[in-house]
C-alpha cells in the first residue's frame, strides 16, 4: 500500500522540479534553435544545427516566406531560395552550392517570375552565364573564370554581337550583324575605355563611337575613400557602403527589400559574396572599404554630345545595334576589400544569440591583430588597438554555432574569399592589396539620350 502511493508521487516530484528547471534556464545559455514567429525550423541534425528552415515576412497584410534554405552538415550553405514582397510576391534568387562551399549554379528571376540570368560554374569558377531579355539572350563564356567572350543574339534572331577578349594580346575584338551581314568588325583595347558602348538589359559590351577622343585623368585629389572597422548588417550587401559594382549603370532602382541583383549580374566579386551568404538569419559583420585613386573622362566635355550626333547621323539604322543604349562616361581606378563574418546556427533566444555575436565580433578582431585599417594612397594601414583574447570560455561558446572569417577583394586570389584563420592570414591579404596597382574598380555609365 505505503509502495502504491510514494511511487507515483516521487514521479509527480521530479516531474515537477524538472519542469522548474527547465523553464529557469538561463535565456543567455539557452543554446537551443526552435521554431518562432519569423523562423520555422524544418529538419535538424543528430547536433541541433540547422538542415531546413525557412524565415518569413509578417505584415498586417499577412504573413509570406522569405527565405527556404538548406545547410550541410558542416554549416555550409546546399541550398538557397530568396523571395520579394515588392512589386509583387515572387522568387528572385536561388543558388546551389557544394559541401565545399564552391557554387554550382545560380539563378535570379524578374517580379513577373521570368528567368533574368543564371550562372553555371565549374570547380568554383563560372564557365557561362547567359542573360535573358525581351531584346535577345547574352550568353557570356568563361575559361579558368576569366571572361573570354560574350555573345548576343536578338530575339528574332536577325541580329548578332561577338566580343572576344584576348588578355595576352591586351585587346578586344567587336563583330555586329543584321541579317547575316557584318556591319561592324573593330579592334579595341582589352579593358573597356571611355566611351564604350553597353546594352542595358544584357548586359553586353560593344562598340565605341569616339574612335579620336580625348580624355583626361583627374588624379587622386579627386578621389574618394572610405573605411568601416565593421559592423552587423541584416544582408551580405556590401554595396550598401562599403564597395561599388564593376558596372554602375545611369538610371538603377530596385524594387523592394533585397540585393541589388541588377549589380550582381555584371560584378563577379558583388555576386560571389551575395551568393555565398545568401542568408545571416541574425546579421553578419562586415568591415573594409575602397580608396579611388582617381578616374578617366572625357575632355572637354561637350565632345561627346557633338561627336554622338554626327555618328548617329551618318548610321541611324545601326547606331543603337552598334552602340547600344548607354555608354562609359568614367573609368575609376582604385582598390577595394570586405572582410566577411558570418555565423550559422545561432541559437533562437535573443540574449544567446547577441552573446554569441559578441564573442564571434572579439573572435573576428583577434584574427585582424586588434587593429584598425587606414587608407591613403590606395595602401592600407594597420593601427594597433587594445588588444583582447577570448578566454577558454568563449571559445567553447563559439564552438557551438559555425563560424567564419573571409576577405575578399578584386585580386583573383580573393574573389571568392580567402579564408581568415590567423592573424598571418589577415596581414597576409592587406599586404598583397598595398604590394598590386590600383586597378579599375568602377565602369560609370550615362544613357546616350542624356547626351
Amino acid at each position: 500500500m505505503y509502495k502504491k502511493f510514494y511511487l507515483p508521487v516521487l514521479v509527480a516530484v521530479t516531474l515537477f522540479l524538472s519542469s522548474c528547471q527547465k523553464e529557469d534556464v538561463d535565456p543567455q545559455n539557452d543554446y537551443s534553435i526552435k521554431s518562432d514567429s519569423d523562423f520555422e525550423l524544418i529538419e535538424q541534425y543528430p547536433n541541433g544545427w540547422i538542415k531546413k528552415a525557412e524565415t518569413n515576412t509578417n505584415l498586417n497584410s499577412g504573413s509570406w516566406v522569405t527565405e527556404e534554405f538548406e545547410y550541410f552538415e558542416n554549416g555550409y550553405i546546399k541550398s538557397a531560395k530568396l523571395y520579394r514582397i515588392d512589386p509583387n510576391y515572387h522568387k528572385y534568387m536561388e543558388v546551389s552550392r557544394s559541401e565545399d562551399n564552391k557554387p554550382l549554379w545560380s539563378k535570379y528571376y524578374t517580379p513577373t517570375g521570368d528567368l533574368w540570368f543564371e550562372t553555371e560554374y565549374e570547380n568554383g569558377l563560372p564557365t557561362v552565364k547567359k542573360v535573358y531579355s525581351e531584346e535577345g539572350t547574352a550568353v557570356h563564356n568563361f575559361e579558368d573564370g576569366e571572361l573570354i567572350s560574350v555573345e548576343f543574339t536578338s530575339a528574332d534572331n536577325s541580329r548578332t554581337v561577338t566580343t572576344t577578349y584576348d588578355a595576352a594580346a591586351n585587346k578586344r575584338n567587336v563583330i555586329i550583324t543584321s541579317e547575316g551581314e557584318i556591319v561592324l568588325d573593330e579592334e579595341y583595347p582589352y579593358q573597356e575605355q571611355v566611351g564604350t558602348g553597353f546594352y542595358t538589359n544584357t548586359n553586353v559590351p560593344v562598340a565605341n563611337p569616339f574612335s579620336e577622343a580625348e580624355t583626361i585623368y583627374r588624379d587622386k585629389n579627386w578621389g574618394h575613400s572610405l573605411l568601416s572597422t565593421g559592423d552587423w548588417e541584416a544582408e551580405a550587401d556590401p554595396l550598401e557602403d562599403l564597395m561599388y559594382p564593376y558596372r554602375l549603370p545611369d538610371f538603377f532602382n530596385e524594387n523592394g527589400r533585397g540585393f541589388d541583383t541588377k549589380l550582381a549580374v555584371s560584378s563577379n566579386l558583388y555576386q560571389s559574396i551575395i551568393e555565398q551568404y545568401p542568408v545571416t538569419e541574425n546579421e553578419i559583420f562586415l568591415a573594409g572599404g575602397y580608396d579611388l585613386d582617381g578616374f578617366d573622362e572625357f575632355s572637354p566635355l561637350f565632345i561627346m554630345s557633338d561627336s554622338l550626333a554626327k555618328v548617329k547621323a551618318e548610321d541611324p539604322e545601326f547606331f543603337e545595334l552598334k552602340y547600344g543604349q548607354e555608354l562609359i562616361s568614367k573609368v575609376h581606378y582604385g582598390k577595394t576589400f570586405l572582410v566577411v563574418g558570418a555565423i550559422r546556427n545561432l541559437p533562437t533566444t535573443d540574449e544567446a544569440a547577441s552573446r554569441i555575436k559578441n564573442i564571434a565580433e572579439k573572435r573576428l578582431n583577434e584574427l585582424r591583430g586588434n587593429t584598425f585599417t587606414m587608407m591613403k594612397d590606395n595602401k592600407i594601414d594597420l593601427v594597433q588597438s587594445e588588444f583582447n583574447s577570448l578566454t577558454d570560455e568563449e571559445l567553447e561558446i563559439l564552438d557551438k554555432v559555425w563560424f567564419e572569417v573571409k576577405f575578399f577583394s578584386n585580386l583573383r586570389e580573393h574573389r571568392n574569399g580567402m579564408l581568415i584563420e590567423s592573424e598571418a592570414d589577415y596581414k597576409g591579404a592587406i599586404n598583397a592589396i598595398n604590394e598590386a596597382d590600383p586597378e579599375v574598380m568602377v565602369l560609370e555609365y550615362h544613357l546616350m539620350l542624356r547626351y
